[in-house]
């Protein structure tokens, strides 16, 4: 591989992922159930500061949503694809998950993603920020699954 090139060769190869797993995704209310899922409690866009997170996280995050939930069901790993599920059942997208936060409730976002020494994993009953690679589209009670 050279130097050139392989960024877009990788984000290719997640949209192409992103694609087959919005199409495996359920559809109205009577789709496949996820293997893994997590319900959006709360949804906000991240603007870190480079000092904080330094210069190539802080392009990489900028702009980008955190959902913040509970997972229901099955693991999540930062770096899968997933499906964003309206709250009408209704598949919205797929994305990937840049990064994954447990919140253990001691510290609050910001410091955990600058801190950067956190599990990239979460199971069943975890509470967790997701940063996904979206700039829009997710609301609160959206659901988000991995099939």
């Amino acid at each position: 591989m050279g130097l050139f090139g392989t960024k877009s060769k990788e984000k290719a190869e997640l949209k192409a992922q992103a694609k087959n797993m919005t199409a495996q995704a359920p559809v109205g209310a009577s789709g496949i159930s996820f293997r893994s899922e997590i319900s959006c409690a709360s949804v906000f866009a991240i603007e870190p500061k480079p000092i904080e997170v330094g210069v190539k996280r802080a392009q990489e995050l900028k702009g980008r949503l955190v959902v913040h939930g509970a997972v229901r069901g099955g693991q999540f790993k930062a770096g899968e694809t997933v499906a964003i599920v309206g709250s009408d059942g209704i598949v919205k997208a797929g994305t990937t998950i840049l990064d994954l936060i447990p919140d253990d409730g001691k510290l609050d976002f910001l410091t955990e993603l600058s801190a950067n020494m956190h599990s990239k994993e979460a199971g069943p009953g975890t509470d967790v920020w997701m940063i996904l690679d979206v700039t829009d589209g997710i609301l609160e009670n959206d659901l988000i699954g991995k099939v």
